[in-house]
C-alpha cells in the first residue's frame, strides 16, 4: 500500500497536513525555512493530535478498532517511520532554533512557549501512532495469537486500551500490566521502548537547553 493510499485511509492526519501547511505559508512574519518547516509540523499536530485522541478515546469502541485495523495495517511501518523522522527532525530543529537565540543573545518568551509546545506535541505523537500500530497488529493475525493479553476485560480491547499500553511503554520504556504474547509484538515493544528511551533522554537534553536560554 503506497503512502497516498494509507492517507487517504486516515483523514484526519490528511486535513492536519493540509490545513497546517497552508498556515505555515500563509504565516504573515519573516521567518527563516527551517522556522516555517517547524511551525508547519506544530501546526499539523496540533491539529492531529486532539482529533486522533478523540477518535481514540471518545469514538474507539472494540468493533470500530477490528474494522480500522484491517484498514491501516498494511501501510503502518511506513507511517511509523513518518512519524519518527519526523519527530526527530522537529527535536533537531528546536535545538537549532534555541542555539541561534543564544547565540544572539536573544531567547523571548515566544519561542521557548514554541519550543515547549513542540516537545510536548511532538513527544506525544510517537505513544498515538504506536498505539494505532499496536491495534492494527493485535488484530491483523486472524485466529493467530493477539499478542497482547490484557487483564480483568472480558470483551475485546479499545482503542483506549492500546493508547493507554503505549504511553506506558513512552513514559517509562518497559511494560505495563498488560502481558506481551508473540514475537511480532515483542519486535514492536522493543522498538517503541528504545525509541522511548533515545526521545526522553532528548527531551531532558532540551529541557536543560531551555533552562540554560532562561537563564541567560
Amino acid at each position: 500500500m503506497n503512502l497516498w493510499t494509507q492517507l487517504r485511509l486516515r483523514p484526519r492526519l490528511l486535513s492536519a497536513i493540509a490545513v497546517g501547511g497552508a498556515l505555515a505559508a500563509l504565516w504573515p512574519a519573516d521567518l527563516s525555512l527551517t522556522t516555517r518547516l517547524l511551525l508547519g509540523w506544530d501546526f499539523t499536530l496540533w491539529i492531529y493530535l486532539p482529533l486522533v485522541l478523540w477518535m481514540m478515546l471518545g469514538h474507539g469502541g472494540s468493533v470500530d478498532v477490528q474494522r480500522r485495523a484491517s484498514r491501516l495495517a498494511d501501510g503502518l511501518p511506513v507511517m511509523l517511520m513518518l512519524a519518527i523522522g519526523g519527530a526527530v527532525a522537529s527535536f533537531g530543529a528546536i535545538a537549532l532554533e534555541l542555539n541561534t537565540a543564544r547565540a544572539a543573545h536573544s531567547a523571548p518568551a515566544p519561542t521557548l512557549i514554541f519550543a515547549v509546545a513542540t516537545v510536548c506535541s511532538s513527544w506525544l505523537l510517537l505513544p498515538v501512532e504506536f498505539g494505532i500500530a499496536y491495534a492494527a497488529l493485535y488484530h491483523g493475525g486472524g485466529k493467530a495469537a493477539h499478542g497482547l493479553e490484557f487483564p480483568g476485560d472480558d470483551g475485546a480491547p479499545d482503542y483506549g486500551d492500546f493508547l493507554y499500553f503505549s504511553i506506558t511503554v513512552a513514559a517509562t520504556s518497559q511494560t505495563s500490566d498488560v502481558g506481551v504474547s508473540s514475537k511480532a509484538m515483542r519486535r514492536l515493544v522493543l522498538v517503541q521502548a528504545l525509541l522511548a528511551f533515545a526521545f526522553n533522554t532528548g527531551v531532558l537534553a532540551l529541557t536543560i537547553n531551555i533552562l540554560a536560554s532562561l537563564i541567560s
